[in-house]
């Protein structure tokens, strides 16, 4: 570990008696130039005060974190930890579904077994003046940071925690159906921020610029527990401000000189596509040490096109750092060493989709590039094994990835039987206990390849198939299709399993829509040996997707079978049927603009476009801030031009909203 301090109070205290001054942490209002700070002592005086609040009521339970990220965000945090009390952060309600937004944070605040949240004052007078109905049926103490008298700090005690106390509680991505948290002790957070120190030659002369959300657990701990554990300032930002102008993060990186910047794979595809070689030629990124790639599998494609587009910046392709983690081993499984130059491993495509590894050249037919994630972390061990006998996979296979180490979280909170089988899986000699990820790859010269997830595979006469594969393979297809538009899964049909693509098309007219569905066909054929038996094509920017730019297969498939996709055709066993959707024609007025607004607001609400009125206001649409920011950006990729957030909410409905753009255009 990086010291003898036992939990992350210990380690924050001894910074504020020994750099009392240092800057810790910059957020950036607007993300840009608007910043507020906070050093090593005032945090300290911040979560002792919120300590001393928590003590006045009794009791250990966890504690609710629900608020808009900023400093009071990370001073709660560890108010928490100087409370003795277990952090759980949770996604805040948005304007579209305050209501239900409020009864996720009470099922998982009754999961965790407490009532109390820490929010700031603005917030809860937000909560308040919104839902107040919802607010005041709901069993919840509300305790604004923000609001603490000022000099209850001395009050403070120190809890006397050990390393095996709770941290944190970090609730899954599916925890709005089934709340599943994550136990992440001290030990384990120190354990993982001394092994990615070591894998990423971190110092107190780092820093990180992170825009990711700090309820994610890749907010949390890489964009705030690592830097008080090694001692570097970090520079944060709302994940809005990143979705409404991409380039704000890396202009960030260049102003403050940050080392270190961890991101999913989508967010390195939308900052090339979102910006021009005359800004990229502006920025010095000469200092960026760790670009981070987080997300599973890597994208050899990304990342060649982010090496192309920032070298002129300065950005060296040993600074490229693709990783893989996962909450339930606090964050990072396995990642770096710095400086290695990504390595991509050229397989052969049919053998892949038989869970074996088979070397070939770049040009042979039916090659596919797996991308290396690094080498295990320090302390670290992993076995890839294959998911029904529990029996390590042979080097030339593809099995489960199983880890075991220091920083694998201590199960799931309150479930004693998904705990045994995931976080307790043992080999047949009896080794282990092992964490079973649900992730599929392989090892090769000490490097983890990651080529899918477990349940996302597609079985068709006993052949498996990754989905991301036939989905590159989908939207190459034809100059029509959409790159990254693409979602393939299983349809049951006469009791076998066929393949179903639904694929994005660009702006073009309705000729050329059989020959894109015919060129999907071929290529899949072709490339996979596999018959598309339903080929659907949908609207630009209409597929189900995760806020991280995960493809939701299930969602997909589950919309599709409820007549919630907008389709513009659909060819079934090669018989088209015709879509509900006309594809139109790219053209800048206000018809057009009013028909894309409709099908976007009609894909983030996840509903049919014939659902979606153009004279709503859009409070009735119930777009929250992170969605709207995300139709701004996609508007301004669409446009050709700059479409600020604020644009869209200084017009009442779309209509009016689209009759403004028009009239703007150039």
């Amino acid at each position: 570990m990086d010291g003898p301090e036992k939990t992350l109070v210990e380690v924050l205290r001894r910074r504020a008696v020994e750099e009392p001054e240092r800057v810790a942490f910059t957020f950036l209002v607007d993300g840009e130039r608007d910043e507020r700070s906070s050093t090593y002592a005032e945090l300290d005086v911040q979560a002792r005060r919120i300590a001393v609040a928590l003590a006045s009521r009794r009791g250990n339970e966890p504690v609710a974190i629900v608020m808009e990220p900023g400093l009071d965000f990370v001073a709660a945090v560890f108010g928490c930890f100087y409370a003795g009390r277990p952090a759980v952060p949770v996604y805040p309600p948005e304007p579209r579904d305050v209501a239900g937004g409020l009864e996720r944070v009470r099922r998982i605040a009754a999961d965790a077994g407490g009532s109390l949240v820490l929010t700031t004052d603005a917030y809860r007078t937000w909560l308040a003046g919104e839902a107040a109905p919802a607010l005041g049926r709901m069993p919840l103490v509300w305790c604004a940071v923000d609001t603490l008298a000022e000099g209850s700090e001395a009050d403070w005690t120190d809890p006397g925690l050990d390393g095996a106390a709770l941290a944190f509680l970090q609730y899954t991505s599916g925890s709005t159906g089934e709340p599943r948290g994550v136990m992440v002790t001290h030990d384990n957070v120190l354990a993982h921020g001394a092994a990615v120190r070591t894998s990423l030659g971190l110092t107190p002369a780092a820093s990180v610029v992170s825009w990711l959300p700090l309820f994610h657990d890749m907010g949390l701990v890489g964009g705030v527990l690592i830097p008080v554990q090694v001692g570097f300032r970090s520079i944060l930002m709302s994940p809005l401000a990143f979705l409404e102008r991409p380039m704000r993060w890396i202009e960030a990186l260049a102003r403050y000189g940050g080392t270190l910047s961890p991101a999913p794979n989508f967010a390195y595809d939308l900052v090339v596509r979102r910006s021009t070689p005359a800004e990229r030629r502006e920025l010095d990124l000469s200092r960026w040490m760790a670009a981070m790639n987080g997300a599973e599998p890597i994208r050899a494609d990304v990342c060649a096109r982010f090496l192309d587009a920032f070298a002129e910046s300065g950005f060296r392709p040993a600074s490229l750092v693709p990783c893989y983690g996962l909450a339930e081993a606090t964050l990072m499984v396995a990642g770096g060493p710095a400086g290695m130059v990504p390595i991509g491993r050229t397989v052969d495509g049919l053998a892949l989709e038989r869970h074996r590894i088979v070397a070939v050249a770049a040009d042979t037919a039916g090659a596919r590039t797996v991308m290396a994630c690094g080498r295990p972390a320090p302390g670290v061990a992993i076995v890839i094994v294959d998911p029904a006998t529990h029996v390590p996979c042979p080097s030339d296979a593809i099995g489960e990835i199983w880890v075991a180490g220091p920083q694998v979280g201590a199960g799931y909170w309150h479930r004693p039987a998904e705990t045994t089988t995931v976080f307790a899986a043992r080999l047949p000699d009896g080794r282990g206990p092992y964490l079973r990820t649900g992730d599929l790859g392989f090892l090769d010269d000490g490097l983890l390849y990651v080529t899918g997830r477990l349940k996302d595979l597609i079985v068709v006469r006993g052949r498996n198939h990754y989905p991301q594969d036939i989905e590159r393979t989908s939207s190459a297809a034809h100059p029509s299709l959409r790159p990254g538009g693409a979602a393939a899964f299983a349809l049951a049909e006469d009791g076998e399993e066929r393949l179903a693509i639904v694929q994005e098309v660009r702006a073009a007219d309705a000729a050329g829509l059989e020959q894109a569905a015919l060129a999907i066909g071929e290529a899949v054929g072709r490339e996979h040996g596999l018959e598309a038996h339903a080929v659907i094509l949908i609207p630009p920017r209409t597929l189900p997707k995760t806020s991280s730019g995960k493809v939701r297969r299930r969602a997909c498939r589950e919309a599709l079978a409820a007549g919630r996709l907008a389709v513009v055709a659909s060819w079934y066993a090669g018989v088209r049927r015709e879509g509900s959707r006309d594809p139109g024609t790219v053209s800048p007025d206000a018809a057009a603009i009013e028909a894309w607004l409709v099908d976007a607001v009609a894909r983030v609400r996840e509903v049919a476009p014939e659902r979606i009125s153009a004279d709503d206001p859009w409070v009735v649409l119930g777009i929250d801030s992170a969605e709207a920011a995300q139709v701004a950006a996609d508007l301004s990729e669409w446009l050709g031009r700059s479409i600020p957030l604020r644009s869209l909410m200084q017009h009442r409905t779309l209509r009016a909203l689209a009759s403004a753009l028009d009239a703007e255009a150039p």
